[in-house]
């Protein structure tokens, strides 16, 4: 990915005039919550919440769209509209990159709109994974061309909790559907793609 910047240049901004801000509370006052942190905008917070996240963002958004250009301006978007809208951020007990997550989705699908076309659900870059040889390779491919075969929520629910790593909690968040539903689409997901790719092969277990 090339080691992506602050995406936003207010936001740069406001970084760098809290600089050297101590990110802890001061004495006397008790320790708040991260997102109780990044409703107020401190610094310390948003970097810490970039640091993170950005790397999970910038794959799932590049799993979406057919151009590594395009998919480091959306993950960068991402994060600009995280900024502008933070009050919206509320503290379910969840951590904030199923927040992060769901604007992605909103991010991507405003993109494939202006395009007028619909990318694969899955992009082997996606993957990340280190050079596994030729055989690994195929399993990849055979993988992602199942998953592209899937409804596209079905797809889409295998894609964040499988390939990004989501808890069932925060695909449901991100999704905007219930826990119940994460859970039938994914099981509905997983039951196809053994027909497709077999019990045997290895991909899916």
């Amino acid at each position: 990915m090339g080691g992506l910047a602050w995406p936003v240049a207010a936001l740069a901004l406001a970084l760098g005039t809290a600089e050297g801000a101590p990110e802890d509370a001061p004495p006397g006052r008790p320790a708040e919550g991260w997102i109780a942190r990044l409703r107020r905008r401190e610094a310390g917070a948003w970097r810490r919440l970039f640091d993170e996240e950005m790397p999970a963002i910038y794959r799932y958004v590049l799993s979406r769209v057919p151009r590594a250009e395009d998919a480091e301006d959306l993950a960068a978007l991402v994060f600009e509209q995280a900024w502008r809208s933070v009050e919206h951020l509320e503290d379910r007990g969840l951590p904030p990159r199923a927040w992060l997550f769901g604007i992605a989705r909103h991010v991507v699908t405003e993109h494939r709109r202006r395009l007028f076309r619909a990318p694969p659900v899955v992009a082997l870059e996606a993957f990340d994974a280190p050079d596994v040889g030729l055989e690994g390779h195929a399993e990849q491919l055979a993988l992602a061309k199942a998953v592209a075969s899937l409804p596209r929520a079905d797809g889409e629910v295998v894609t964040l909790r499988f390939l990004h790593g989501l808890s069932l909690a925060e695909t449901a968040a991100a999704m905007g559907v219930t826990v119940d539903a994460v859970k039938a689409r994914q099981g509905r997901a997983l039951r196809k793609l053994r027909e497709l790719l077999g019990e045997d092969s290895g991909v899916v277990r």
